[in-house]
């Protein structure tokens, strides 16, 4: 309980990367297209006019549709998330694992997030590099910032976690448990507080029992 309540055909260098008003329009007008008429069905020339802007400026900050739909992932994940885009702070394990964990279950159960989840799903087997576009900019990053402080609490002697990686894949499962799935599938209501906190704390309790120094190795 006190860790619950003490706890989200160009070269790439000739894009604008860096936040601008128009880039940002950009990002909003493919989003909101890519919500409503999914990403097979979104053009350039649909995102150049929702945002007001020529394509050639919408091919200024992106090389094509699979940079957007990057920018848009990426967009949802800083804004929704701070765990996967942050360096996480040196404290206790139980701590910070139930911080991540109420984040990563927030932000996975937002409408946005269930919303493009669903479009990567239906139209990667069209368009493949949508499944690798998602999972980089949400999975793969929260997975990676996680395992870099599970390697740090073993170095502090907190945690034995042989496979840091793997480590962090298991809790975001273990987070998960069927909340996900049922809510991708539109299978009862969305959870409440009380449902989210609940899953966390089984599911840092979990980890810790497996991969606490104080238990038995892992390996």
């Amino acid at each position: 309980m006190r860790a619950m309540e003490a706890a989200a055909g160009h070269t790439a260098e000739h894009y604008c990367v860096e936040s601008t008003p128009k880039r940002d329009a950009i990002v909003r007008a493919a989003s909101q297209l890519f919500l409503d008429s999914g990403y097979g069905e979104t053009s350039m020339d649909a995102i150049a006019a929702a945002a007001e802007v020529s394509k050639r400026t919408v091919y200024s900050y992106f090389s094509g549709k699979d940079a957007l739909f990057e920018a848009v992932m990426t967009d949802v994940c800083e804004n929704r998330s701070d765990m996967a885009n942050n360096e996480l702070p040196n404290k206790p394990a139980e701590e910070v694992l139930t911080w991540v964990g109420l984040g990563f279950l927030k932000t996975v159960s937002s409408d946005i997030v269930l919303t493009t989840f669903r479009i990567a799903a239906a139209e990667s087997e069209r368009f493949p590099e949508l499944g690798d576009t998602f999972y980089r900019a949400g999975p793969k990053r929260s997975i990676h910032n996680l395992a870099t402080y599970l390697r740090v609490r073993e170095a502090e002697g907190e945690l034995l976690v042989p496979d840091p990686e793997l480590a962090a894949a298991q809790f975001f499962a273990l987070v998960k448990s069927d909340v996900f799935i049922r809510l991708i599938l539109g299978v009862g209501p969305k959870p409440d507080e009380a449902d989210i906190e609940k899953a966390v704390s089984s599911a840092v309790r979990l980890f810790l029992s497996g991969y606490g120094s104080g238990g038995a190795d892992p390996e």
